[in-house]
């Protein structure tokens, strides 16, 4: 019984030693210092703390002050640059921006890229209130852009076609940008005709 006594006493030693170590670990550069002060205020007179060591000891408050101090410089900085990119990005309120999306509100315009020789390209618009659909034809020869002016929002898809076969039609789509929401996280939200919001991130181009 008295050696299982003495290796649970040893156990909680060695717990709360760690535990101790982990909150040391967490301690700012003004408990530091007190803790050097209380360390030289009870030395043992007869044999004092060496120079070198305290020297070692100053240089670690130095480098806690120092990190402390890059990082809130950092977090200034974050705040300072995602301040002024809201600024910045004002300014494209009313214009066009080139997102992935194939999510069109009125105003919204669809340029067409096909891959190879076509005859016609073919839009296809499922409307979001009651999935009817329309197709919209842009023959060869026409502007391959498409200004969508219905007042619901509609899904759209494209093909090209030539001889009646299906070839690939990449879209790019340019939604306008009604309003700028920085409410979330301060990072700037681009809000656009038909309510979704695109982080200033994803955006390709900028189009009056």
């Amino acid at each position: 019984m008295a050696v299982v006594q003495a290796v649970s006493g040893a156990t909680t030693a060695s717990t709360t030693g760690s535990a101790t170590t982990s909150k040391a670990t967490t301690i700012d550069k003004n408990a530091f210092l007190n803790l050097l002060v209380s360390q030289m205020k009870y030395q043992d007179p007869l044999d004092p703390m060496k120079a070198d060591q305290f020297m070692s000891q100053l240089a670690q408050i130095t480098s806690v002050e120092q990190l402390q101090n890059i990082a809130s410089s950092l977090d200034t900085m974050k705040t300072t640059m995602e301040k002024g990119s809201a600024t910045q990005w004002i300014s494209t309120i009313g214009k066009k921006i080139n997102v992935n999306s194939n999510v069109l509100a009125k105003g919204d315009q669809v340029y067409l890229t096909p891959s190879g020789d076509f005859d016609k390209v073919v839009l296809t618009l499922k409307s979001a209130t009651d999935g009817s659909l329309k197709e919209v034809s842009i023959n060869k020869g026409e502007a391959l852009v498409y200004t969508y002016d219905g007042n619901d929002t509609v899904t759209m898809s494209s093909m090209a076609y030539k001889n009646n076969k299906s070839i690939g039609c990449t879209p790019s789509v340019y939604k306008i940008v009604k309003a700028l929401d920085v409410s979330t996280s301060g990072t700037p939200l681009l809000v656009v005709n038909s309510g979704e919001s695109y982080s200033v991130s994803t955006v390709k181009q900028i189009k009056e």
